[in-house]
């Protein structure tokens, strides 16, 4: 009888690392497309806000940043994109 729930007590253990192993995959997954889209979408949104502040500034702070003005405006003319 012991050597029966010595068994028992290895295939549950056994069983218990398998589904441990195949959920540590699970969280390796590359995300779905519409995850992927979401975000490239997140990503196009900031750069293109960030472009528009840029077109903002003045010259005094484009002059800070290390910038000109026909840099800010050929980046802030760049698609959003790109």
């Amino acid at each position: 009888m012991i050597f029966a729930i010595a068994g028992v007590n290895s295939l549950t253990s056994r069983k218990a690392a398998a589904a441990s192993n195949h959920h540590d995959g699970a969280e390796t997954c590359r995300p779905g497309w519409g995850t992927r889209f979401l975000s490239w979408c997140v990503q196009c949104s900031e750069r293109s806000r960030q472009r528009q502040a840029l077109a903002e500034l003045d010259d005094h702070h484009l002059k800070d940043i290390g910038k000109t003005r026909p840099e800010a405006m050929a980046e802030a003319a760049k698609p959003f994109w790109k």
